[in-house]
């Protein structure tokens, strides 16, 4: 049975290229450097690989929107071999690429040029801050993000209560796990 799957983490080398399709679908393209350090003749080497990554759709998007060059990255998707041949020179060429199925943005947040970083600002990690100064305690009890990037203390996106602090006590009630 054949299987196409390849899982590979390592650091944009490139910003993120978001083009559009005639039909309207996104398509962002950029490369990651996927670091193997290795010994040999009792000698520490390093080994660096780069590999073209493609994402369709609305993951393309937010690739774009909050990668940039140096971010790291996990992504899972399936190898794609494409071939073609040059209109000018008349020569062949291919190339194998990576085409994301799911892309995980993993390390520090992008800082835009305003200052503030891309998935929130520093208003969110100050919010963070108080959040926890003030006695909250658990995920539920922090600020949840709503319309507009504004946070509200305490309750959660969609006007849902907060969660109730028993929840977070594991002697608050019975074990429900049948085993």
């Amino acid at each position: 049975m054949p299987l196409n799957k390849v899982f590979l983490m390592g650091n944009l080398t490139r910003e993120p290229e978001l083009r559009y399709t005639p039909g309207g679908a996104a398509v962002c393209e950029f490369g990651i450097a996927i670091n193997r350090t290795y010994t040999a003749n009792n000698q520490t080497r390093e080994e660096v690989c780069f590999v073209d990554i493609v994402v369709w759709g609305k993951s393309g998007e937010l690739c774009q929107r909050y990668l940039n060059k140096g971010s790291q990255a996990l992504i899972e998707g399936r190898l794609q071999y494409d071939q073609w041949e040059d209109k000018t020179t008349g020569r062949r060429s291919s190339r194998l690429r990576v085409v994301a199925d799911n892309v995980q943005f993993v390390g520090a947040r992008r800082e835009n040029s305003d200052g503030a970083a891309g998935m929130g600002g520093q208003n969110q990690q100050n919010s963070y801050r108080n959040a926890s100064n003030n006695g909250n305690q658990g995920a539920y009890n922090r600020p949840m993000p709503q319309q507009g990037g504004a946070y509200q203390q305490g309750g959660m996106p969609n006007g849902m209560p907060p969660m109730p602090q028993e929840a977070f006590n594991p002697d608050a009630g019975e074990d429900d796990i049948p085993f």
